[in-house]
């Protein structure tokens, strides 16, 4: 059994699917190349590499600032040092919780964003790609609720 609108698969004795509300169809038809859904659907995977590596500066920052502290621990008594790595951390740690609170409130597939949000500063990725995605299609996606 399968749903003819978002094409997921059913094992047999479910008459319709959970996410869609469609019925399913014993034979899937082939998919239309000129579907808008599929289009959308690659949508997110087209996000150019600059907005995924945007998390990779502010990380290797705090990573050497990090590394650094704990092979001299002498650097510490730099007041600015101390505070930059503060800041850093603080920021990470709000970020992924922002990002948790978003992937929670405005995904269907949760898992991958909130394993992600373990990364430091992948928050910066999301909110520039998730974010305006979310905004463009406004519950019409089957990535994005």
């Amino acid at each position: 059994m399968f749903c003819p609108n978002c094409r997921a698969e059913y094992r047999p004795g479910f008459a319709t699917c959970s996410d869609c509300g469609v019925e399913l169809v014993e034979i899937l038809p082939p998919p239309d190349p000129q579907d808008s859904k599929l289009k959308e659907n690659e949508r997110p995977d087209s996000a150019t590499t600059r907005y995924f590596l945007a998390w990779f500066i502010p990380m290797c920052i705090y990573l050497i600032l990090f590394f650094g502290v704990w092979v001299r621990p002498s650097l510490f008594e730099n007041t600015f040092i101390t505070l930059l790595l503060v800041c850093f951390i603080l920021v990470g740690n709000i970020g992924a919780f922002w990002m948790i609170y978003q992937a929670v409130r405005y995904e269907r597939r949760v898992g991958r964003y909130v394993l992600l949000a373990f990364i430091p500063f992948m928050f910066v990725w999301y909110s520039l790609v998730r974010v305006p995605l979310r905004r463009e299609f406004q519950g019409g996606s089957g990535f994005i609720r």
